[in-house]
């Protein structure tokens, strides 16, 4: 038996559409899209539809524009493949919600459909580079702002490239990682992920269980500027 995009989204709608009616403050199924006021030179919309499907994205006329949704919104197949082939850039305001909501930074290193949307969803902001150089110096620029996770590559790389700074501490992590354990020992500003093997699900538990650091461990024993030691 062979199941058909089609058939998935409308699972997908089906069973959304069950939760509304069980949760009265979910939003309406119908899709609703609202255009950003006073922004059209940077052609981006705002899609309230908590299902995000193929059918919505064409009907917002996303097709090589920025769109941003609503927290916990779920992208349906059709949805990640319309994005993928019409240049869908996905970014983290969402309706309501200003930028200095953010949550973190996403720097993505080459092209995931799957990472970028997990992490507009979770309400991060999301930053593309093309090398691990220049992951390295994007993720600099941001730790003024919020924490910063960075996907694609070599993760080692990126955390070495970061941690020459003794002011900044980067982890590279695994699904296996422990981030309870991580957190509590090293307080990482920055956490490099494995370039693949992550699925929406898992972006979206990760980001979820990030907190913004509070600094470094009170017995953490950071090497000053110009230590050898």
């Amino acid at each position: 038996m062979t199941i058909s995009v089609q058939f998935i989204d409308q699972i997908v709608q089906n069973v959304m559409r069950e939760m509304q009616t069980r949760v009265p403050t979910f939003a309406a199924a119908t899709p609703t899209v609202m255009k950003k006021a006073a922004e059209s030179t940077t052609e981006s919309v705002q899609i309230s539809s908590r299902v995000v499907s193929e059918t919505v994205l064409i009907t917002a006329n996303a097709a090589g524009r920025a769109i941003s949704l609503q927290p916990g919104a779920v992208v349906t197949p059709s949805g990640r493949e319309f994005i993928r082939k019409n240049n869908v850039r996905m970014t983290s305001q969402v309706s309501g919600k200003s930028s200095s909501s953010i949550v973190g930074t996403f720097i993505v290193i080459g092209s995931n459909t799957a990472v970028h949307t997990a992490a507009s969803a979770a309400g991060w902001k999301t930053i593309a580079a093309s090398t691990e150089s220049e992951a390295a110096t994007l993720s600099l620029a941001n730790l003024s702002h919020s924490i910063v996770a960075c996907c694609g590559g070599e993760p080692s790389v990126v955390a070495c490239l970061l941690n020459r700074d003794s002011a900044v501490r980067a982890a590279v992590i695994s699904r296996a990682t422990n981030l309870v354990t991580l957190t509590t020992v090293m307080s990482p500003q920055v956490v490099c992920l494995e370039s693949s093997g992550w699925s929406f699900g898992d972006i979206l538990r990760l980001l979820r269980s990030l907190a913004t650091p509070s600094g470094a461990p009170a017995y953490w024993k950071e090497i000053s500027t110009g230590s050898t030691r």
